[in-house]
């Protein structure tokens, strides 16, 4: 065997580590903006002048641009290639990041260098996933989106460490820039794809007899997607800030917020590979997630010292596992057009993003956290009555979630 042939066959032996690297240090780079922003709400607001209600609407606004852009954003990386698509969202983090950390001088500005990092944030949703349906095999996909899924998690344990470590030391504005290693590495490690050839949608569900995406099961799992992110993406943004208003320092506060981004990341690696290793029951346990995930959110409405920090980590370590294998039906479903098919659902994870946020800032500025808690508790148990929806229709397509 020659040199060459040796060196390529190391590569490709390779590929599905770096395929999936690049993926998870993109999606982090691209989710980092918000969740930054929320860990570090209480510095940032005093010196660019916003509350609580200023907080839901950035994150809110976050997710309302990725969402009113995603429609497209899925057939669009299938065409690019996930190579392409995924430099071109980290290059967006770039100026995002780099924006806030210099010329967010102003709440407005600050609205400004989000709307950059939404629309990396639109393109990394399918981009990562393509990249992984692709670059990684077949028997391995539970795992690797359970690993790829983990990516949101890290960003909220980056802005949770972030406070401590960077903001209460060096500033906020050294937060995001420091923070731009990360893009930066996942702009560097993309392997090269093809672009999908064609422009015809198909499914894997062909060899069923179906030749064209079926939306009737996309649209309830969309609609999971964005019931479980308004519970979820809200008290991962709102958590430094809740757990102060309860009592909790800062720093133990973003301590806290970086413990339970752990949990999340663990609960949804094990979550894939437990796929990998069941051909089905996968939707139903979403269900289970989601729906016990609504007694962290009861115990968080509590108001107790002791209960909003538990609480809260209980529901993002339980309440925010099920992203991955959601996105691993999905793909199992329409292997032909994944970018089109998970461009859904993470339309749907947008759009919990803007409603969440937003309105849990309202109530908390109108009425208390008690009520924010409790609205966003009664999301995640909707959410898990849409998987289980989900799951009937997948079935009655011919497909085995």
């Amino acid at each position: 065997m020659t040199a060459t042939s040796s060196a390529g066959l190391a590569g490709e032996r390779a590929r599905p580590v770096v395929s999936l690297l690049s993926s998870v240090s993109s999606q982090t780079a691209a989710m980092f903006p918000a969740f930054a922003v929320g860990a570090l709400a209480l510095q940032m607001g005093d010196d660019l002048g916003f509350g609580e209600a200023g907080l839901g609407t950035a994150v809110a606004f976050f997710f309302l641009l990725a969402a009113v852009t995603s429609p497209h954003a899925g057939t669009l990386t299938d065409r690019l290639g996930p190579q392409r698509s995924l430099r071109v969202a980290n290059a967006l983090s770039v100026v995002s990041l780099g924006g806030v950390a210099v010329a967010a001088r102003s709440y407005w500005a600050l609205l400004a260098a989000l709307a950059v990092g939404a629309i990396g944030l639109t393109i990394a949703g399918p981009g990562t996933k393509t990249m992984v349906a692709r670059g990684v095999p077949v028997h391995r996909h539970g795992f690797a989106f359970g690993v790829q899924a983990a990516a949101v998690p890290l960003s909220v344990f980056l802005a949770g460490l972030a406070v401590p470590a960077i903001g209460l030391t060096l500033g906020w504005r050294w937060a995001f820039a420091i923070a731009l290693v990360v893009p930066l590495t996942g702009y560097g490690l993309a392997p090269p794809y093809r672009a999908a050839a064609g422009r015809a949608v198909r499914t894997a569900g062909a060899s069923r007899g179906l030749s064209e995406i079926d939306y009737g099961p996309l649209n309830m799992l969309m609609l999971t997607a964005a019931l479980g992110s308004a519970a979820a993406t809200t008290m991962a943004a709102f958590f430094v800030s809740a757990a102060t208003d309860a009592g909790i320092g800062e720093g133990l506060a973003g301590h806290l917020l970086a413990a339970a981004s752990v949990l999340v990341i663990l609960t949804r690696t094990a979550g894939g590979y437990l796929a990998d290793h069941y051909e089905t029951g996968h939707l139903k346990f979403v269900s289970v997630l989601l729906g016990v995930s609504t007694l962290g959110y009861v115990a968080a409405a509590t108001g107790s010292k002791v209960l909003v920090p538990v609480g809260a980590m209980f529901a993002l370590g339980v309440g925010w596992a099920w992203s991955g294998l959601i996105v691993h039906t999905v793909v199992r479903a329409y292997r032909d057009s994944p970018g089109a098919a998970t461009g859904m659902t993470s339309g749907g994870l947008n759009v919990g993003g803007v409603v969440g946020p937003f309105a849990f800032g309202l109530l908390v500025d109108r009425a208390s956290y008690k009520a924010g808690f409790l609205m966003i508790g009664a999301c995640a148990l909707l959410a898990a009555l849409a998987a289980d929806a989900g799951r009937r229709r997948l079935i009655r397509m011919g497909a085995n979630p």
